[in-house]
């Protein structure tokens, strides 16, 4: 079973963070991704006006589930899209990831209009 949780714990975020070789930005947010009661991935992100940045999306090395990393990937998705707006930005160095998830290049950065996404009808659930 996968289940993606926000994380709050700085230590813990660092600690991980060190461990997968992520360079974890000031305030930024965090999902922990678990697999079958083990962590197995991590989703730090920021938001930004307008959106939000995906900066690391990553499984740990006892866990590699792709599967995981999308669901995760889309609970954050939902989150930027919920509290900070449209835009979102891919970071990550996992093109095929951010693929997957409906990024695409624009002006040499990959972005996902988020406008939709979750199947809204474009403008009927006003912030």
């Amino acid at each position: 079973m996968i289940k993606v949780t926000p994380e709050i714990d700085r230590e813990k975020i660092s600690a991980v963070c060190q461990r997968l070789g992520i360079r974890a930005e000031e305030n930024a947010l965090c999902y922990f991704i678990y697999v079958d009661g083990e962590l197995g991935g991590i989703c730090l992100f920021k938001l930004i006006q307008g959106g939000g940045r995906i900066i690391a999306l990553r499984n740990t090395p006892e866990v590699a589930d792709r599967d995981a990393l999308i669901i995760g990937g889309r609970a954050c998705l939902d989150f930027i899209e919920r509290m900070s707006g449209n835009d979102a930005y891919f970071e990550e160095d996992d093109e095929d990831t951010a693929k997957r998830l409906g990024f695409n290049e624009k002006e040499g950065r990959l972005y996902l209009n988020l406008v939709g996404y979750f199947g809204t009808c474009c403008g009927c659930n006003k912030k």
